[in-house]
């Protein structure tokens, strides 16, 4: 069968989501997953530990064997080990469960490590890579691939060892992924399939630990902190271009002051329009047809949101 070989390249970004006790992915306002996106990260580690099953080796009278059955091994977890060259508290208290340091304007600081055992506290761990390849993957808009790596739960989380030194501190955090199915097809749109962005195609299930793919659809934007929710909105046909050329982008949600947010929408095509307020429109002809990626983005947090069209539209 036709199979992409290429070969991952620097990690790009992370995006840790915060998981409820059942695993499921935490909404805040506006059902917007809790979750934080940084690349403020040296390296991610992914080592599994395995259960060597037990081998049965049984001799007889004469010390022959007389049934032997080796140990069929499976992958148990997987340690994974974080190293941060940024201190997003915001982050660490996500993985650890450690408590969050705020000052008088209630803004994150810092954390407070305690001694207690990390029961409550889990993150999904998603990563996304560069590719060895530099040529764009192929379609109607070439784009080009990353390497996308999830991890659907990670439990036990703790910030380990860390040096104050003539040198930049690196903070390590660690942890061990585990099984989740209820992060399901994920809370994200990850994709930019023929027909529009999307999620997972395959739920993830009660046995699968790690997910390893290629996509075209390229990482969100980092923020510092939890990410706030971006703009919102749908895109579809202006109705008033005959040739199904141009687009109507319809906004849903603007995110309310202070301070004022603003935000762009950028077309896919190199056109970028001001965001318009809430259930206010604004629209963009293309001049030749394919599958574009709108991108939303915050300009007052930096947060972004995908989107795509097809043009022309269907008649």
């Amino acid at each position: 069968m036709p199979a992409v070989c290429d070969a991952p390249v620097k990690g790009k970004m992370l995006r840790a989501t915060k998981l409820d006790a059942c695993g499921n992915p935490v909404m805040g306002a506006g059902g917007w997953p809790v979750h934080v996106v940084t690349k403020g990260f040296i390296s991610v580690e992914y080592a599994p530990e395995f259960d060597e099953g037990e081998e049965i080796d049984q001799k007889d009278a004469n010390g022959d064997s007389a049934v032997y059955e080796p140990g069929r091994r499976r992958i148990k977890f997987y340690n994974v080990t974080v190293s941060c060259c940024k201190v997003d508290p915001e982050l660490y208290t996500m993985f650890t469960g450690h408590p969050v340091v705020l000052d008088e304007d209630g803004v994150a600081t810092g954390m407070r490590v305690t001694s207690g055992i990390n029961l409550a506290s889990s993150v999904a761990l998603e990563l996304w890579s560069g590719t060895s390849l530099k040529k764009c993957a192929g379609g109607a808009t070439p784009r080009p691939r990353f390497g996308y790596f999830l991890l659907p739960q990670i439990i036990d989380g703790h910030v380990t060892d860390f040096t104050i030194e003539n040198a930049a501190v690196t903070f390590t955090l660690t942890g061990k992924a585990i099984e989740n199915e209820a992060w399901d097809v994920g809370p994200y749109d990850v994709y930019l399939r023929s027909t529009g962005v999307g999620k997972l195609l395959d739920p993830m299930g009660e046995k699968d630990l790690l997910h390893i793919d290629w996509t075209t659809l390229p990482p969100p934007a980092p923020t510092c902190g939890i990410t706030e929710r971006p703009p919102d909105g749908t895109l579809a046909e202006d109705a008033t271009d005959a040739t199904g050329m141009t687009a109507e982008f319809t906004a849903t949600y603007v995110p309310p002051g202070p301070p004022v947010h603003t935000y762009t929408v950028d077309w896919g095509d190199g056109a970028v329009s001001p965001g318009p307020a809430e259930a206010a429109k604004v629209s963009h002809q293309y001049a030749s047809a394919g599958v574009y990626l709108v991108t939303v983005t915050d300009t007052t947090t930096g947060a972004q949101r995908f989107k795509s069209v097809a043009v022309p539209f269907a008649p």
